[in-house]
């Protein structure tokens, strides 16, 4: 009977130590509280994360940051159809993808004779902006080239005159030597090629290579600029090359 009262008084004490362990794991029983190791956690409990809905939103379109929150996830493909024209809030248009310098070429590369000089742009589908204007200004060198900005005309495709004439609404640079601006009447939709073609009143009579910046400018009152590059053009004073 003793031996009987002893074992069942071992039982109950143990029985009564299981019940009182914690039932979640305390950042005490880790060895590095801030950085706790996997086996230390054993199995943790499982969390839902529900995206906010767009009742939660104060502008369902535009939602901001802080109010999304972390577990919304963002898609990992948009279509052309879900795309927006990219804004600041402040109302400044930009572009997300900007139009490609593609190519500069001149149709006269012999030194001190009229010609006519392309740049050709690509304005990627995922842009997201129109194309609306785009400056040509020549760095600086030992001559500057002079424009005749009124004859200055744009096309559809990557040469002159190889597709349909874009209308311009306006030219100017005729202040500024060696610099044009040209603003399209329809601006130029993504997706698409335009080439410039303006028409130098005589090419450097010094040889050489001369550099001509392009910058393009997205639909918008406040449209932030995008500098492009650099087209390069080769002139030759011993004659056409």
């Amino acid at each position: 009977m003793l031996f009987q009262r002893l074992a069942l008084g071992m039982m109950i004490a143990i029985a009564a130590t299981i019940s009182t362990q914690p039932s979640a794991f305390s950042q005490t029983n880790a060895s590095n509280p801030t950085h706790t190791r996997l086996s230390e956690v054993g199995t943790s409990p499982t969390f839902s994360l529900h995206p906010p809905t767009h009742s939660q939103f104060k502008n369902s379109t535009q939602p901001r940051l802080s109010e999304i929150g972390m577990s919304t996830m963002m898609p990992t493909q948009m279509t052309e159809s879900q795309m927006a024209p990219v804004q600041f809030s402040g109302g400044q248009a930009f572009f997300s993808h900007p139009p490609r310098l593609m190519r500069a070429y001149t149709s006269q590369s012999q030194a001190y004779v009229p010609s006519t000089y392309e740049f050709t742009l690509v304005v990627p589908s995922d842009a997201g902006q129109a194309l609306k204007a785009v400056r040509i200004a020549q760095e600086r060198n030992l001559e500057t080239v002079k424009f005749d900005v009124g004859r200055s005309k744009a096309f559809a495709g990557a040469r002159y005159a190889s597709g349909a004439e874009i209308p311009l609404a306006n030219v100017g640079g005729e202040s500024v030597p060696g610099e044009a601006t040209i603003v399209f009447d329809q601006p130029v939709q993504p997706g698409s090629t335009v080439t410039v073609a303006l028409e130098a009143k005589s090419n450097p009579a010094s040889g050489g290579i001369y550099e001509f910046g392009v910058t393009a400018f997205p639909v918008g009152e406040q449209s932030m600029s995008q500098f492009l590059g650099f087209g390069r053009l080769n002139f030759y004073t011993g004659g056409a090359q």
